[in-house]
This record gives C-alpha cells, sequence and structure tokens, in this order.
C-alpha cells in the first residue's frame, strides 16, 4: 500500500513539473538585423595603400546619444519622445558603422592623405570628430531626420574648420526597412559630401 502511495506522490511531482514549464512564457523571435553597406568596391579598397610621404587622418568614432549609442532603430511618437523598433536592430550601433563605412570611402577619395580608424599608438597630422546628434523616423513628416556636426582638427587639438547639417531623407516605406533604406541613401551622399569638403583642407 505504501509503495503505491509513494509512485502516486511521485506521479503527481512529475506532472506538475511538466505543467510548470508549460506555464513559462514562450520566446519570440529574434529581432531581425539592418545593416549599412559599403558602396567601395573590393578592388578600390585594394588599391588603398598607406606610405608615410603622405599624411594621415584618422576618423574617431562618432559621439552619440546613448539611443544611438544602442543597436535600436528609432521612430518618433511625440514631441522629444523616441520609441524603438521592436522586430528590427541594427548590426552594430550606428556610431561604429559611420565610423567604418566613413574610413573606407574617405581612404580611397582622399589621395593626398592615409585615412585610419582611430586606434591607440596611431600618430596622426589631422583627426576627424564627428557628433551625432540625430538620427530618427519622424512619424509625422515620414522622413528620417537627420542632425550631425563634424570637425577637422589637428593633431594637437587645435581647431581648422567646423560643418553642421541638420537634413531630412524621404522614406520608400514607413516601416524599420524604410528607415534603414533611407539612413544608407543619406550616408551615402553625405559621405560624397564630407569627403568634397575635406578635399579643401587637406
Amino acid at each position: 500500500m505504501s509503495i503505491k502511495i509513494v509512485k502516486l506522490c511521485v506521479g503527481l511531482v512529475v506532472g506538475l513539473g511538466l505543467a510548470g514549464c508549460n506555464l513559462l512564457p514562450q520566446a519570440g523571435p529574434a529581432p531581425n538585423q539592418l545593416q549599412l553597406i559599403s558602396t567601395i568596391t573590393e578592388d578600390s579598397l585594394n588599391e588603398t595603400v598607406w606610405t608615410a610621404e603622405r599624411g594621415t587622418l584618422i576618423v574617431e568614432t562618432p559621439l552619440a546619444t546613448t539611443a544611438l549609442n544602442s543597436r535600436a532603430l528609432w521612430y518618433q511618437t511625440g514631441a522629444h519622445q523616441l520609441t524603438p523598433f521592436r522586430d528590427h536592430i541594427w548590426t552594430e550601433p550606428l556610431p561604429l558603422q559611420m565610423e567604418r563605412l566613413a574610413t573606407e570611402y574617405l581612404g580611397t577619395h582622399l589621395q593626398g592623405v592615409n585615412v585610419l580608424m582611430d586606434q591607440p599608438g596611431i600618430l596622426s597630422d589631422y583627426r576627424l570628430r564627428i557628433h551625432l546628434h540625430q538620427w530618427h523616423l519622424d512619424q509625422t513628416s515620414q522622413r528620417l531626420l537627420v542632425g550631425i556636426s563634424a570637425d577637422l582638427i589637428k593633431a594637437n587639438g587645435q581647431p581648422i574648420v567646423s560643418w553642421q547639417w541638420q537634413q531630412s531623407e524621404a522614406l520608400p516605406e514607413v516601416t524599420a526597412q524604410g528607415l534603414a533604406s533611407a539612413s544608407q541613401s543619406y550616408l551615402n551622399k553625405w559621405l560624397v559630401d564630407l569627403s568634397e569638403r575635406l578635399l579643401h583642407y587637406l
């Protein structure tokens, strides 16, 4: 009799354990990851060679708000209120993507200077310091809003020139993918403009 009672108790414990597992929340699908891509061909990158005869420009990691330093894509839902897209994220924070893509682009278009990402121990003649103030979808205008400033400074910290961009870009669709597409389009145009401005000082 006692053996049957023990078996019954074990069965109840196992059954309750399994029932408990079924009550746990189910994990949702992982967010889709979006990324800005380089417009520079592999052949162009291979032709970019560092030479000691040329000056060196360091592209610093862009400074940004806490929100933009995350992997979230943002849309504005009200005055001074940003909300992240739930099902989409960047593969890496936007400032890191911009640093890499700007270094690649400027390295192939500024022929008189070596262009490198900021790393410890690298000596330079110039530094490009970028501030990323704004980069989100505005639901009212249904456009990407961008605010950027950049400072070209000498290695000793002496300022040379400063620029500001406060612009917008049309979205092909009001979605996270549309925001990424507009981001790619704007970034491509911004890099062309930045390169042409730097040509006058390097």
